[in-house]
């Protein structure tokens, strides 16, 4: 294990192979909780489950860098694009596209048909007559697919 990459009191779960190439990193405190791929940043206290895809150049904010005094956690078989930024927990299943930043107090409009379809799995999630939502109200959501519409930018 290359110490330069994983800090000391880090880990990296059993059963099978945990991918670290290039640039990656895993702080103390964090850890993945089974196999998984890492090419980006995985901050103090983050837990990331299995079959989870963190790529190249993404962050996962922790307590000590920018996250908030909650520990995050990343669900099983989600998916971090290139350089994107996670400060908020995410549930299972969920998508962070490439270059997109999700923060606590990021503002992000679901449109009718995908809240209904985040309401099947996520039955406590309240519908806002807006349709707008803060990252923090996602926190720990299934499911969710994080993106930014290339017309006008808004995270969608």
């Amino acid at each position: 294990l290359d110490s330069s990459k994983t800090r000391f009191g880090a880990y990296l779960g059993t059963g099978g192979y945990t991918q670290m190439p290039g640039a990656s990193y895993v702080n103390f405190n964090a850890g993945a909780m089974g196999v998984c791929m890492n090419e980006g940043r995985i901050s103090s206290s983050v837990v990331v489950g299995a079959g989870t895809d963190i790529g190249g150049g993404a962050s996962v904010l922790g307590v000590l860098s920018g996250g908030n005094n909650n520990p995050i956690s990343i669900g099983k078989n989600c998916l971090l694009g290139a350089n994107s930024v996670t400060g908020i927990s995410l549930g299972d299943g969920c998508i962070v596209d490439a270059g997109v930043a999700i923060l606590a107090g990021s503002v992000i409009e679901i449109e009718e048909n995908e809240f209904k379809k985040l309401l099947e799995v996520n039955s406590a999630l309240e519908k806002h007559a807006n349709n707008l939502y803060k990252g923090k109200e996602l926190s720990g959501k299934n499911g969710v697919h994080f993106r930014s519409n290339s017309q006008n930018g808004k995270l969608i």
